[in-house]
Protein backbone atom coordinates (compact mmCIF):
# COMPACT_ATOMS: atom_id res chain seq x y z
CA UNK A 1 0.00 0.00 0.00
CA UNK A 2 1.16 3.43 -1.23
CA UNK A 3 -0.37 6.85 -0.30
CA UNK A 4 0.81 10.04 -1.94
CA UNK A 5 -0.53 13.51 -0.37
CA UNK A 6 -0.53 16.02 -3.24
CA UNK A 7 -0.77 19.46 -1.22
CA UNK A 8 3.36 18.66 -0.46
CA UNK A 9 3.92 16.16 -3.86
CA UNK A 10 4.85 13.71 -0.67
CA UNK A 11 4.25 10.41 0.58
CA UNK A 12 1.93 10.53 3.23
CA UNK A 13 4.42 9.43 5.96
CA UNK A 14 2.15 8.55 9.06
CA UNK A 15 -1.22 8.15 7.62
CA UNK A 16 -3.30 5.36 9.82
CA UNK A 17 -4.58 2.43 7.49
CA UNK A 18 -7.12 -0.21 9.42
CA UNK A 19 -7.32 -3.19 7.23
CA UNK A 20 -10.98 -4.95 7.63
CA UNK A 21 -12.60 -8.05 6.06
CA UNK A 22 -16.22 -9.08 5.87
CA UNK A 23 -17.18 -11.87 8.07
CA UNK A 24 -20.98 -12.91 8.71
CA UNK A 25 -21.96 -9.28 7.33
CA UNK A 26 -19.93 -7.16 9.43
CA UNK A 27 -16.68 -5.71 9.20
CA UNK A 28 -13.81 -7.34 11.05
CA UNK A 29 -10.39 -5.28 11.88
CA UNK A 30 -7.39 -7.85 10.66
CA UNK A 31 -4.67 -5.02 11.46
CA UNK A 32 -4.02 -1.26 11.70
CA UNK A 33 -1.30 0.50 10.38
CA UNK A 34 0.86 4.04 10.19
CA UNK A 35 2.47 4.63 6.79
CA UNK A 36 5.94 4.60 6.91
CA UNK A 37 8.70 7.94 6.35
CA UNK A 38 7.82 7.43 2.13
CA UNK A 39 3.60 6.82 3.07
CA UNK A 40 3.92 3.16 2.45
CA UNK A 41 3.06 -0.08 4.52
CA UNK A 42 5.07 -3.15 2.85
CA UNK A 43 3.75 -5.72 5.13
CA UNK A 44 0.57 -6.30 6.24
CA UNK A 45 2.01 -10.32 7.88
CA UNK A 46 0.14 -12.25 5.63
CA UNK A 47 -3.34 -10.91 6.07
CA UNK A 48 -5.85 -10.53 3.43
CA UNK A 49 -4.76 -13.26 1.18
CA UNK A 50 -7.41 -15.58 1.38
CA UNK A 51 -10.30 -15.28 -0.94
CA UNK A 52 -13.66 -12.61 0.55
CA UNK A 53 -13.86 -9.48 0.61
CA UNK A 54 -11.54 -6.46 2.46
CA UNK A 55 -11.72 -2.94 2.91
CA UNK A 56 -9.07 -0.73 3.59
CA UNK A 57 -9.73 2.64 5.54
CA UNK A 58 -7.95 5.57 5.88
CA UNK A 59 -7.90 8.33 8.16
CA UNK A 60 -7.52 11.46 6.02
CA UNK A 61 -8.62 13.61 9.02
CA UNK A 62 -6.43 12.79 11.32
CA UNK A 63 -3.68 12.70 9.13
CA UNK A 64 -4.11 16.61 7.17
CA UNK A 65 -5.38 18.14 10.86
CA UNK A 66 -2.18 17.18 12.22
CA UNK A 67 -0.29 19.29 9.82
CA UNK A 68 -3.30 22.11 10.22
CA UNK A 69 -5.38 21.75 7.40
CA UNK A 70 -8.87 20.33 7.29
CA UNK A 71 -9.97 17.69 4.46
CA UNK A 72 -13.27 17.44 2.92
CA UNK A 73 -13.12 14.15 3.43
CA UNK A 74 -11.97 12.73 6.79
CA UNK A 75 -12.35 8.81 5.88
CA UNK A 76 -11.61 7.56 2.47
CA UNK A 77 -13.27 3.20 2.11
CA UNK A 78 -11.95 1.29 -0.22
CA UNK A 79 -13.30 -1.93 -0.54
CA UNK A 80 -11.71 -4.76 -2.71
CA UNK A 81 -12.55 -8.68 -3.56
CA UNK A 82 -9.73 -11.07 -3.49
CA UNK A 83 -10.38 -14.44 -5.25
CA UNK A 84 -9.14 -17.25 -7.39
CA UNK A 85 -5.26 -17.06 -7.13
CA UNK A 86 -5.09 -13.56 -6.74
CA UNK A 87 -3.33 -13.12 -3.32
CA UNK A 88 -0.91 -9.72 -3.79
CA UNK A 89 -2.32 -6.52 -4.92
CA UNK A 90 -0.91 -3.17 -4.56
CA UNK A 91 -3.16 -0.35 -3.59
CA UNK A 92 -1.99 3.10 -4.50
CA UNK A 93 -4.15 6.49 -2.59
CA UNK A 94 -3.17 9.74 -4.10
CA UNK A 95 -4.85 12.31 -1.92
CA UNK A 96 -5.31 16.07 -1.17
CA UNK A 97 -7.58 18.82 0.64
CA UNK A 98 -10.48 17.85 -1.87
CA UNK A 99 -10.42 14.96 -3.76
CA UNK A 100 -8.75 11.25 -3.65
CA UNK A 101 -8.02 8.50 -6.02
CA UNK A 102 -7.57 4.98 -5.07
CA UNK A 103 -5.60 2.57 -7.61
CA UNK A 104 -5.26 -0.88 -7.46
CA UNK A 105 -2.18 -3.29 -9.77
Amino acid sequence: MEALESVHGRGAAGLRVRLETLVAKEWVLLAECTTNEFGRIDDWDGLGESQGLYQMVFDVDRYFCGLGMIPVCPEVVTTFRVFGGQARCRVFLHLSLHHYAVAFT
